[in-house]
Order: structure tokens, then C-alpha cells, then sequence
């Protein structure tokens, strides 16, 4: 999950706010929110912002595209690239996009700043977001800090003090350096942990044969989910038709890639991003190893509110948001209930 931006709360909190100021005088967003206007056949035109670049993370999208579930259900849609400066709810707010993957965290801070957003799905159903270590010198808890020098971001390293903090850790036990893109500092020696993502960089590692070890936030008692699907209530409203039909198509297609994890792969480094400069392996690798991350017992891309409400509580306790928020207000299952009816599975 090639998501380097998101790795920290209080960064991208001041960055939301700032923007919800912005967008508060900007102009009213499009009713339609991308919807509007014919695709070839007559195919309703979906707009959908990628919470990053086009990559194998967002596979089951064009693997949906190329297997023709979205002709299937009548529409043509439009995967707009993320990047380091795009915030994907700005984007939906604004009518730019009908939907769009977020930060949980991004997109709750904004649904607390007053933003009319509402999640209706998620493409990981736990974060790969971790610390990587050696296998040969495993971190496996968050006692395991003691006495290690790790690196992490500078945007989340006062996520990392405070679960060290919580852990009663004291000060000085642990050493946090900055961590860059490249996990190189793993391998050298240079630290003993390293703030990365399971998929991606983890993928990386291995196919450079370095086994690894890797703990994910979840494991560190930080409930989350990666890259939440949002609209906005309007657009729930006037359009429900067609989110239906695309979370439909959309569902199928990431049911496919985790059944075909090499061949979706091969289509995003061929043919969806082939300027893109990707390495085919890590891209196969990431599909195989984000596949446990994206399954769920009740069906891929579903939210449980229950699980939402516990980010909401630790991010409350953690400062990030200012008062608890209701889960049953900032999730709607009805959206995923309609597309799967008793099944768990579109494709079986």
C-alpha cells in the first residue's frame, strides 16, 4: 500500500482543518458529484479519486474495469490518481468526484470539521501501516520497543510516543529516528524497526530475500482501517443508484484480484500505469501479501460500525478529534447491504 502520506494523525489534522476553512468559502460543490453526463454506450460516468497513485493496492478497481463489471452495471467509470497534495473527501466535496478513498483518520477529523461526508466502505479492512523488523531480531509487541532504535515518520511520531507513553515505557527507552522512503535502513543496521507499510515496502524486502517480521497497528492495540470509501449524504441521496451499481461492480473486481493477485498485477504495471516505472515482483508481491488485509467473513470493502466506533474512541483519547462522534451517523452499511443481499460473495 504505497501510501507514504498517511502515516500520522496530527499533520494531517492541521492540514484538513485548514482545508475545511478553505472549502467553507469556496464554492457549492456539484449535486452530481462526477455523476453527470453519459460514458460510451450510454453508461453512466463515474469519477472516482484514488487515495494514492495507481497502483496494485487499487487493483480490484481496474481488475472490475477490465473484467467489464462496471459495463456490466452500466457504468463508465474515471480513476483519478492521488498524490502527496490531494486530499480524495476534498475532492468528493467539491463535486469532483463522486467517491473517494481517505485516511479513516483524515476523513473523520473532516466529518467532525462539519464536512458532509459519510463512509460506505473500505478497501483494507486493517491498515498495513507497521513496524517491519528482521525475523532474526523480530519486534513482536510494543515492550519489544525497549532499548531499540526505530524509524518512522516525522508526521508519525507522536502517534509512536504516545503508544509508548500508554505502554509505560519511560522516556528515553526508546530512540525514534526519521524514517525515509526506503527501508534500507532496516537492512544496514541503521535501526532495529522501521514505520512502513506491509505491503509495499514489506514486499520489497522480501523479494530481496530479507525475511521479515512485521507488526501491524492493529497488533499495537490501534484499531484501523485503510483507505475508507466516502461520498458525501447528497450524493447518497440522488445518486444511490449508481454508488450501488458501482460498489456492485467494484466488489467483484476485488474479489477477482484476490483470486488472481499475479494477473491483476500484471494489469496495473501493463496497462493501467505502465509509464509508471513499477517493478512487476513488488507489484505481485503486494497483491499476495494485501489479500488477508482486504478479505473479510462478511464480504470485501464492507465497514462495521462497531470497529469505527473504536477508532473514533482512540483517536478521541489520542486528541485527534475533539469529542466522540456516532459511528451510526458516520457509517451507512445500507449502501453494501443492498449490493450483497444474504450473500458474502458476488463471485462464487
Amino acid at each position: 500500500m504505497n501510501i507514504q502520506r498517511r502515516t500520522g494523525w496530527l499533520a494531517r489534522s492541521l492540514q484538513i482543518g485548514a482545508l475545511a476553512v478553505a472549502l467553507a468559502l469556496g464554492a457549492t460543490a456539484c449535486a452530481g458529484g462526477g455523476s453527470n453526463g453519459g460514458g460510451q454506450g450510454g453508461e453512466t460516468k463515474v469519477n472516482y479519486q484514488l487515495g494514492w497513485l495507481k497502483l496494485t493496492q487499487f487493483g480490484g478497481f481496474f481488475a472490475a474495469d477490465k473484467q467489464g463489471f462496471y459495463t456490466d452495471e452500466g457504468i463508465a467509470p474515471e480513476f483519478t490518481a492521488g498524490g502527496s497534495n490531494i486530499l480524495s473527501w476534498q475532492q468528493v466535496v467539491t463535486g469532483k468526484a463522486l467517491l473517494g478513498d481517505e485516511d479513516n483518520t483524515n476523513a473523520l477529523v473532516a466529518i467532525e470539521d462539519g464536512q458532509p461526508l459519510v463512509i460506505i466502505g473500505t478497501v483494507f479492512q486493517t491498515s498495513p501501516f507497521s513496524i517491519i523488523s528482521l525475523d532474526t531480531d523480530p519486534i513482536k509487541s510494543i515492550q519489544d520497543f525497549r532499548g531499540r532504535t526505530i524509524a518512522v515518520s516525522d508526521a508519525s511520531l507522536a502517534q509512536f510516543k504516545a503508544l509508548v507513553k500508554a505502554a509505560g515505557i519511560p522516556d528515553g527507552e526508546v530512540n525514534f529516528v526519521s524514517a525515509g522512503t526506503d527501508p534500507s535502513q532496516l537492512t544496514t543496521g541503521q535501526v532495529s524497526g522501521y514505520a512502513g507499510y506491509a505491503t509495499s515496502q514489506g514486499a520489497a524486502l522480501e523479494l530481496q530475500g530479507v525475511k521479515i517480521h512485521t507488526l501491524l497497528l492493529e497488533d499495537l492495540g490501534v484499531p484501523s482501517y485503510g483507505n475508507v470509501i466516502v461520498t458525501t449524504q447528497d450524493n447518497l441521496k440522488k445518486n444511490r443508484k449508481t454508488i450501488v451499481d458501482f460498489m456492485r461492480a467494484s466488489v467483484k473486481g476485488f474479489e477477482y484480484m484476490n483470486a488472481n493477485p499475479d494477473e491483476v498485477a500484471q494489469l496495473v504495471v501493463n496497462e493501467v500505469n505502465p509509464a509508471g516505472g513499477l517493478d512487476l515482483k513488488t507489484e505481485e508481491q503486494t497483491a499476495k501479501i494485501q489479500r488477508s488485509l482486504i478479505e473479510s467473513p462478511t464480504g470485501v470493502l464492507r465497514v462495521d460500525p462497531d470497529k469505527m466506533q473504536a477508532i473514533i474512541d482512540a483517536l478521541v483519547k489520542a486528541g485527534t478529534l475533539k469529542s466522540p462522534l456516532d459511528a451510526k451517523t458516520v457509517v451507512d452499511t445500507s449502501v453494501l447491504d443492498e449490493v450483497y443481499g444474504d450473500k458474502t460473495s458476488l463471485l462464487d
